[in-house]
């Protein structure tokens, strides 16, 4: 399995498969100092299992085949440190009384655990079983779930129908996160779930877009929305120089947890 301490090419393309499984996406920096090699030596491993199918290559790393990603309930299980630090601060915009619109997600499903562990006053509009679950719980909180086509692997509605149900309201404060982030703006794998964040944004007074540091400067199949669709960026580092510059040009607040 290792060469002089350091692990074999196979060792290290199932390391990189199996934290694909939990993570949407990896670093190749992170991996190179996990793995004990260089960058380049990572470079060749992606390019690899990129060439066999079994990962997509991104811009500074790689990402589970375009078109699909780990299951939520795999993603909440991931980073959770980082994502109770991100959602803490993110917390802070609901003032009491506030309608909230609460993406399907794990870092979202944190959330809605730390608004009825804190019993904050507010009516949730969600497409997320497990959001509405989450907040249920609290007699503080008037949940709306959505109505639409289920997904066993997101635990949540899409289509046409969550869509319009969501044009019918109007919040004070929307939450969502998604697989990346770059300049260019916010990306995601799948469509129908993009099509969710860019409705409850539209719908909502303050955007709240909340990502960990594993994310920045990941390209995804698709363009969620342009950085400028945003008000608010709560992440767990600091952002890239190039990326923290594009942000400040949207117009958006980044604030580090």
């Amino acid at each position: 399995m290792k060469t002089n301490g350091r692990l074999d090419r196979d060792e290290r393309h199932r390391r990189i498969i199996a934290e694909l499984k939990s993570n949407p996406t990896v670093r190749i920096s992170h991996l190179a100092e996990a793995f004990n090699v260089s960058t380049e030596t990572v470079r060749r491993d992606i390019d690899d299992l990129s060439s066999r199918g079994l990962v997509e290559r991104t811009y500074g790393g790689a990402a589970a085949p375009m078109g699909r990603e780990p299951s939520v309930g795999e993603r909440t299980a991931a980073m959770v440190a980082e994502r109770q630090r991100i959602v803490t601060v993110a917390i802070q915009a609901i003032a009491p009384g506030d309608v909230v619109m609460i993406d399907s997600g794990a870092t979202t499903h944190h959330l809605a655990e730390k608004i009825a562990a804190e019993r904050i006053e507010a009516t949730i509009i969600t497409n997320g079983l497990d959001i509405a679950e989450a907040v249920g719980v609290s007699n503080r909180v008037k949940v709306i779930l959505c109505p639409g086509a289920y997904s066993a692997h997101e635990r949540g509605v899409y289509g046409q129908d969550t869509c319009e149900y969501l044009e019918r309201f109007h919040a004070n404060v929307a939450f969502t996160s998604a697989g990346g982030i770059t300049e260019g703006g916010i990306t995601d794998v799948d469509s129908q779930a993009c099509w969710i964040k860019r409705t409850m944004f539209r719908r909502a007074e303050r955007r709240i877009f909340m990502m960990d540091h594993t994310k920045f400067n990941i390209r995804l199949l698709e363009v969620v929305m342009p950085l400028s669709g945003l008000t608010d960026l709560v992440v767990d580092k600091p952002l890239p120089a190039p990326l923290a510059e594009a942000a400040k040009a949207a117009g958006v607040t980044t604030v580090v947890a």
